[in-house]
């Protein structure tokens, strides 16, 4: 199995009390029905906010949703390998097409300690794999040359995510393992270029609110349209500085996901509810800066 494409990181619409079920249903049927991937328990779905029964849950929608005719991807959102292993069988007992692995994190391990987790884990999980690369949720970065030892070791592990943020990486990956496993970039504000220079897709938040475009902007490239793609992406980059780049920079780094939430209620008219402490509200001010810069941007949405 090789993935490519798009795959939606799907923002979690949340009731004050818990998952708001058919909201959800109804944004994962508008991505699937674009020929979106799904991913519902993302970084961007607030997947360490979860319980485990809440992953579960999500997934077996998603699964329910897709009908075995986009991919469906489940993410492990634990920090140690033996709740990461019992997450991974169970996603795969629902029937998922990959599992993304999320690197630990509280700790500060060594990138030998990192590769031992990975082994420990892909021992174990005899299912796709996609490997995590989120510098600014775990609090180290991965190097690049762990992640071509262990593409190399185990067949399973059919793609990487990065999401440092750090385009060299990303070079870095794509040489390094391109060959042999899928590289999706994570980070909206970095995506276009990526695939210009050899990514394989994107695992991204932006289909929630931007519709087909995303996926647009991969055939563009793939096409060898790659001068028009790289304009429409330059007109989404005040877009990206306004909502943090996915909490990298920006005026708003820190309300990421909350934005991303908003941004698809705007454009979807699907209630997301408010975002899952500790994260704070977004003021009106933001809110009507959004919906300015979203309407700026709707003749490219309309195409």
């Amino acid at each position: 199995m090789r993935l490519g494409g798009v795959i939606a990181a799907t923002v979690t619409p949340f009731t004050k009390d818990g998952i708001n079920y058919e909201a959800l249903r109804r944004l994962l049927e508008r991505l699937a029905s674009m020929g979106y991937g799904l991913f519902p328990t993302s970084s961007t779905g607030e997947v360490a906010k979860m319980s485990v029964e809440e992953r579960l849950a999500v997934t077996k929608l998603a699964l329910e949703v897709g009908g075995g005719k986009v991919p469906v991807v489940a993410g492990t959102g634990t920090g140690d390998h033996l709740s990461t292993i019992d997450i991974a069988k169970k996603y795969k007992d629902l029937g998922v097409d990959a599992v993304l692995i999320t690197p630990p994190y509280y700790t500060q391990p060594d990138w030998a300690a990192v590769y031992a987790f990975y082994k420990r884990v892909l021992d174990k999980v005899d299912i796709p794999v996609i490997l995590y690369n989120i510098p600014m949720a775990v609090g180290y970065n991965i190097p690049a040359e762990v992640f071509d030892l262990i593409t190399s070791e185990y067949s399973q592990v059919v793609a990487v995510k990065d999401s440092s943020g750090d385009f060299r990486y990303l070079m870095e990956l794509v040489f390094l393992i391109g060959n042999r496993a899928a590289v999706y970039q994570g980070v909206d504000m970095f995506y276009v270029p990526s695939l210009v220079f050899g990514a394989s897709g994107g695992i991204l938040g932006s289909p929630n609110f931007l519709g087909r475009l995303p996926l647009r902007l991969y055939e563009m490239v793939k096409e060898g349209r790659v001068a028009e793609a790289v304009e429409i992406h330059k007109k989404l980059v005040e877009l990206w500085r306004f909502m943090g780049g996915c909490g990298l920079a920006g005026k708003l780094g820190g309300k990421w996901p909350t934005l991303y939430k908003i941004a698809t209620e705007i454009a979807t008219g699907i209630e997301m509810g408010p975002p899952r402490e500790p994260l704070p509200p977004v003021d009106d001010k933001d809110k009507q800066e959004l919906r300015r810069i979203l309407e700026k941007l709707s003749p490219l949405l309309a195409e």
